[in-house]
């Protein structure tokens, strides 16, 4: 008997960016068996996304300092969240 897939994660899709990831692992002490890093590049993979548990894909993310994983949901970034910038964005009333 197989276990129904986990409805939180339909539509999800998790990338990490190469560019931004510098290989501490901090995403497989929290997540071990879900995040690897690569033995040639030493860019971290997720092992498996269908049997990874919701919960351990964004542990792994929330690790991550150079938030290299990118986690989406039916095509909007969920996580890490885009912020506005501070200020400069709004035109100032004279």
């Amino acid at each position: 008997m197989t276990a129904a897939p986990d409805p939180r994660k339909r539509g999800l899709v998790v990338k990490i960016d190469p560019n931004r990831c510098i290989a501490n692992a901090k995403c497989t002490v929290v997540a071990p068996g879900v995040y690897v890093l690569d033995d040639e590049t030493g860019v971290a993979e997720l092992v498996d996304e269908e049997a990874a548990p919701f919960e351990a894909i964004f542990a792994g993310a929330r690790a991550c300092p150079t938030q290299a994983i990118i986690i989406e949901q039916f095509g909007r970034r969920v996580f890490p969240q885009i912020l506005p910038p501070m200020w400069g964005d709004k035109p100032q009333a004279d």
